[in-house]
């Protein structure tokens, strides 16, 4: 789970992603150059790569020390290489 700090700027990267994707749309519905909306789509790419790499730090540094410590983070190893996998798709 995230701590307050983090889950506020989690959300704050969230809110501007969704910002950019509505620009997007517009951009969309406007007609505007193919490049230039694959430019806004890397753009909207990159920012949830971002908040996913938040996610599995905060994770790593919280939940797998934890387990880690007390013995028990044999199970995190499998769950780590699934999630690095579907991030770097």
């Amino acid at each position: 789970m995230l701590n307050e700090k983090q889950r506020k700027q989690v959300v704050r990267r969230l809110r501007i992603i969704r910002g950019q994707v509505e620009g997007l749309e517009r951009m969309i519905e406007e007609g505007k150059y193919c490049v230039d909306v694959l430019t806004q789509v890397s753009a909207v790419h990159e920012a949830l790569r971002g908040v996913g790499k938040a996610v599995v730090r905060n994770h790593l540094e919280t939940c797998v020390a934890r387990d880690l410590k007390r013995g028990e983070g044999h199970h995190h190893f499998d769950e780590l290489v699934e999630i690095m996998h579907k991030l770097s798709r």
